[in-house]
């Protein structure tokens, strides 16, 4: 059963804004329960940007009827760019973002970004809110993110897992610019940040390899970023996941040496991660420190068409 909403905008005016940005493909099912959870949550004023990428099952109506319900807490943006993608998606969502201006706030200082099929706790923004602030107290003006561990659930709500980073062998506690360039340790539906970094980040340029993935970057390198260690969405796996929650591989056996010496298994991702390398340098190399810059620069060598060099940059990188 769902919980009583918070009280209308003009009763929650005094309390912190966070503009959450929703978007959505083929998202009826989970949709509702899902808004419920973002505009229940304790102790903040939330408002819902949301626009659909196209669906073809009921969204769109749905949306229409949610708006309907809560005109004063959800904004659906109409356009004619079709489906766009997941990343596509939310890159539309956060440039419109950064001129949205809900009544009675101003814009936003705080952005959430969130997916449309997830439960958020209750106390998720209130708990990321004080984490962020302490971030900007350190460091005043400058980019911030805040991001947490998830709950992995069933479609039907029964757990699989308490904590996403132990089921998936995660270390999204590594903040440095190298683990960034290497492997995006932020799951992009916990993430709360400043206007300050929405800001220096967009736009998403095209060699991004996720919309999130490049947030994480940018704070991690000209910002600061803090992981939460506890989990504070109910993160539902199900057949129409983009992405999903999967359970720790298991290391390979490689039968010769020479067979692991010119294993090209990663070989995909390290070209991605230095494509990724070379638009991050372009954007912000004037403005990183001579260790950054190596740094990012040795990321983008991992396109090298040789395995072995390839291995042993991502070592190096993996001890910086």
């Amino acid at each position: 059963m769902s919980q009583p909403l918070a009280s209308p905008l003009s009763d929650t005016a005094a309390l912190p804004g966070v503009l959450v940005l929703l978007p959505v493909y083929n998202g009826q099912r989970f949709l509702t329960q899902q808004v419920e959870s973002i505009l229940n949550q304790s102790g903040v004023n939330t408002h819902l940007l949301c626009r659909d990428d196209g669906s073809n099952d009921g969204s769109p109506v749905l949306l229409h009827e949610l708006r309907l319900r809560w005109p004063d807490r959800i904004t659906v943006l109409k356009d004619d760019l079709g489906n766009l993608g997941a990343s596509g998606n939310f890159s539309c969502l956060m440039r419109q973002a950064l001129d949205l201006a809900p009544a009675g706030w101003g814009r936003a200082a705080y952005i959430a970004l969130s997916d449309q099929d997830d439960v958020w706790h209750d106390d998720k923004l209130a708990i990321g809110l004080a984490a962020i602030r302490s971030l900007e107290q350190a460091r005043p003006g400058a980019p911030a993110l805040v991001h947490s561990d998830l709950r992995v659930i069933e479609e039907d709500g029964r757990e699989i897992a308490p904590s996403m980073a132990r089921y998936q062998g995660l270390r999204p506690d590594l903040s440095g610019l190298s683990a960034q360039l290497l492997s995006n340790t932020l799951t992009g539906c916990t993430s709360l940040m400043n206007r300050a970094l929405l800001e220096k980040a967009l736009p998403v340029p095209p060699e991004a390899i996720m919309h999130d993935w490049w947030l994480s970057l940018v704070a991690s390198a000209l910002g600061s970023r803090r992981y939460l260690d506890q989990p504070l969405i109910d993160y539902r796996q199900h057949a129409s996941n983009a992405i999903g929650a999967k359970a720790q591989d298991k290391p390979v056996a490689f039968k010769t040496i020479l067979h692991r010496l010119f294993d090209d298994r990663h070989g995909e991702i390290f070209r991605l991660n230095a494509r990724q390398a070379r638009g991050f340098l372009a954007r912000f190399g004037g403005e990183l420190t001579a260790r950054q810059r190596w740094t990012t620069w040795l990321a983008s060598q991992l396109s090298l068409p040789f395995p072995p060099v390839q291995r042993l940059i991502y070592r190096v990188l993996r001890r910086l």
